[in-house]
């Protein structure tokens, strides 16, 4: 499965406006950082991994998914 970049563009948007609506913003940094990893880790994760090549053995393939 593809990475989806149109979903982690709209998670960014939707963090972004409610930080700016924030009234502490020391507290808002850290959650903001915490928001961001949280949808950059689920963008990553959400894709599959496909392999191909040559070894000496002949081709290869191979699929994988990410763990965390």
């Amino acid at each position: 499965m593809p990475l989806n970049q149109a979903q982690l563009i709209t998670r960014i948007i939707a963090i972004q406006d409610e930080m700016v609506q924030a009234e502490d913003y020391e507290a808002t940094k850290e959650i903001y950082a915490a928001r961001l990893t949280a949808a950059f880790y689920e963008f990553l994760m959400s894709g599959t991994l496909v392999i191909t090549g040559t070894s000496s053995a002949g081709p290869i393939t191979g699929t994988a998914t990410f763990e965390g």
